[in-house]
């Protein structure tokens, strides 16, 4: 595996919430791409593609936590 797999999910999370600020179908679009092709990923290689899933949402709860800061008190 690549030493920045972890760190690539966390980003994939981060980015599909910073691109709402945007518009609202970038995420939609952006979080099923990366679930079909997580999906497909395990599915041929049976590589336990739920954590990759994982890390992302982990991603995806540490920007919405902080843009919801920045939005509040900023």
């Amino acid at each position: 595996m690549p030493k920045y797999r972890n760190a690539a999910h966390y980003l994939v999370g981060i980015i599909i919430v910073l691109s709402s600020t945007i518009d609202w179908t970038l995420p939609v679009i952006g979080a099923a791409l990366f679930l079909a092709y997580e999906v497909n990923e395990d599915w041929h290689l049976s590589d336990q593609a739920f954590r990759d899933i994982l890390e992302a949402a982990i991603g995806f709860f540490v920007a919405v936590s902080g843009l919801l800061i920045w939005r509040t008190f900023l």
